[in-house]
């Protein structure tokens, strides 16, 4: 994963960081690029942080970007059983109904987690 500061605070939910960061010209914005295209609202939706997501939507991270595969911030919510962030994302428009390059959706990465029953009903289509 990126070592941008970016990522690193959205990894660490740490949202005063990223507001800082984000006032910067050269942070690249809340749909900043890491490897494989990955944004910091992916980022933060796989680590679980909440408070970072919420911050990075409410400075106009696009809920729906895809990384390099057609994978969105939902997909890595639903496959780490984020519950909390994909709640935040849906309530920000998310689509339960995108389909990456290989046709998979985020109730299709629901099933990674070990017992990911509460993610899984959240994001059926």
């Amino acid at each position: 994963m990126t070592r941008s500061p970016l990522f690193a605070a959205a990894a660490a939910d740490d949202s005063a960081a990223l507001l800082a960061l984000l006032a910067r010209p050269d942070s690249g914005g809340p749909d900043a690029r890491g490897p494989y295209g990955l944004t910091p609202l992916m980022r933060a939706a796989q680590k679980g942080s909440a408070r970072a997501l919420e911050t990075l939507l409410a400075r106009g991270a696009a809920p729906d970007a895809t990384d390099e595969a057609g994978n969105t911030a939902l997909m890595y919510a639903a496959a780490r059983g984020q519950r909390a962030c994909a709640e935040k994302l849906l309530a920000a428009g998310a689509s339960k109904a995108h389909r990456n390059k290989f046709g998979l959706g985020a109730s299709d990465w629901s099933v990674w987690p070990g017992d990911g029953r509460d993610i899984r009903d959240l994001v059926q289509e």
